[in-house]
């Protein structure tokens, strides 16, 4: 069953480009309220992955060094079949550990996103379809326990999917990017939010990506540039100092962690609010497309019934008299759709029909 629609008539108007602009517009107009959910959320779990993650991906380190000297002593023309047998056994043990701590890695980056995401996103979506919302009441109402489970399923599922390779995990992001928020927008259950984000987002899949790599320019750029200034002021050896087993200092760690990724955190909810325009574009779409379907597809209940006396006559139905329909300026006067002829008032000015989805041509206006 179809449920109701949210979305106000003047947003059928707005193209994918429109929903981009006005995604850095919600940026800009929510950015100090839902910055500290994503402040406090992204920092608790950059200090825990790098506690975490520091003994492995030292160890790792120092198995790289191991497998650049033997390359770097072995001569190739000399070499028997045993010596490089020996180097091959010593480097696949190597690359399934990078990726099994690369994985990782991923887990620890999306968790946080997603779960900030879920608390957020029912704001975001309120506030860019200007209904009236609390922002503390709303980020109460978000926080229960789907809201913890489904980023957690999620990233778990693109960390598996990044073991098997990149695509996998690449296609898992984009079909149930928006499963984090289904649960505050449409009040989905647990794992029907993974299905209604496959739906809004399967349609979009090309739209999806270059959102994702609108973001990765700017973050990466802003990031690139700032991680230049530090290495300009923060010596080498001391950065390296605090990670090294024999010197390691946690404090200094955990502060080196937060003056690195700063950049990081501060344009997070950058994506989501991306995210949150994109989804009221896709769900315009669908809407469109349902209803051009339901114009066309007729079900037997909506059929004329014969009567059981006269089983092969169809009954004749009264011709209705035309009734005369009071003249109108053409400021005044709807606009019809050509391809549907559905109604439209002439002072919202718009380019795609509601209903069908098509182009109305500017004759027509």
């Amino acid at each position: 069953m179809q449920k109701k629609i949210d979305i106000p008539q003047e947003y059928f108007n707005k193209s994918y480009s429109d929903s981009i602009a006005d995604g850095f517009s919600l940026f800009k107009k929510t950015y100090f309220k839902i910055l500290p959910i994503f402040v406090l959320i992204l920092i608790t779990f950059l200090i825990i992955s790098n506690l975490v993650m520091i003994d492995p991906n030292w160890q790792l380190l120092e198995l790289n060094l191991q497998l650049t000297q033997m390359l770097e002593n072995i001569d190739y023309e000399t070499a028997s079949i045993d010596e490089l047998q020996e180097i091959m056994n010593f480097m696949l043990p190597i690359l399934g550990f990078s990726f099994l701590l690369l994985s990782a890695e991923i887990f620890f980056s999306n968790f946080p996103q997603f779960l900030a995401f879920g608390i957020v996103g029912g704001y975001l979506y309120k506030t860019y379809l200007k209904q009236e919302v609390n922002s503390a009441e709303e980020f109460k109402r978000s926080m229960k326990i789907e809201i913890l489970l489904i980023p957690l399923l999620f990233a778990l599922l693109i960390s598996l999917g990044f073991l098997l390779l990149f695509i996998p995990a690449l296609i898992i992001y984009i079909f149930f990017i928006y499963s984090p928020v289904m649960h505050s927008i449409e009040s989905e259950e647990k794992l029907m939010c993974i299905k209604a984000s496959r739906r809004y987002s399967k349609n979009n899949l090309w739209r999806i990506i270059g959102l994702l790599f609108i973001n990765l320019i700017i973050t990466g750029i802003v990031s690139f540039i700032y991680t230049l200034i530090l290495d300009l002021i923060i010596p080498a050896a001391e950065y390296n100092a605090a990670f090294h087993p024999a010197t390691r200092n946690y404090l200094m760690i955990i502060i080196y962690t937060l003056i690195y990724d700063i950049t990081n955190v501060l344009l997070s909810p950058l994506l989501s609010c991306l995210l949150i325009t994109l989804l009221v574009y896709s769900k315009k779409q669908m809407y469109s497309r349902d209803s051009r379907l339901q114009y066309y597809q007729r079900t037997p209940q909506q059929q004329i019934p014969l009567p059981s006396s006269t089983p092969y006559e169809i009954p004749r139905q009264p011709v209705p008299k035309p009734q005369i329909q009071p003249e109108t300026t053409d400021s005044e006067s709807p606009i019809f759709c050509p391809y549907c002829g559905f109604s439209m008032e002439r002072h919202f000015n718009f380019r795609f029909c509601p209903s069908c989805g098509e182009k109305i041509p500017k004759t027509g206006m």
